[in-house]
């Protein structure tokens, strides 16, 4: 194994928050990560949903977000800064991308590209693959 393949599906806040913790700790770390944000995913990391933090959330989430005791990073951030501390590149996928009507301006400026599953499915060969 060389690495880390996250494949974000879910438009879930709780879900996205932990991907962005694994991978920017793995990225830390110096191992290799690469984001494939797929279907429902890529709405949380529309401009105006980030801006308006208009997120699909539970309770945690919730809290997550209005707390004043603990401040936790959005998962943009956490993966903006697990990009520069080591090697991590995030991918929007071209087929959702197309259904939603979007391209890749639409999104925060965290992605390295877009592209098909088949192009991940290549980058991640050779890594574990985690499903989120």
């Amino acid at each position: 194994m060389n690495g880390y393949a996250l494949v974000i599906a879910t438009d879930e806040f709780e879900k996205i928050t932990a991907a962005s913790i694994i991978g920017s700790i793995a990225a830390a770390s110096e191992i290799p990560v690469d984001v494939f944000v797929t279907m429902n995913g890529l709405r949380p990391f529309e401009h105006e949903v980030v801006e308006t933090r208009d997120f699909a959330t539970g309770p945690l989430g919730e809290a997550m977000l209005t707390s004043e005791e603990t401040e936790i990073p959005l998962f943009t951030e956490q993966f903006r800064d697990a990009k520069e501390m080591g090697p991590m590149n995030l991918y929007a996928c071209t087929m959702a991308m197309e259904m939603w009507g979007h391209e890749l301006d639409d999104y925060v400026d965290i992605f390295d590209g877009e592209l098909g599953v088949s192009g991940f499915l290549t980058k991640a060969s050779d890594k574990q693959v985690i499903f989120v």
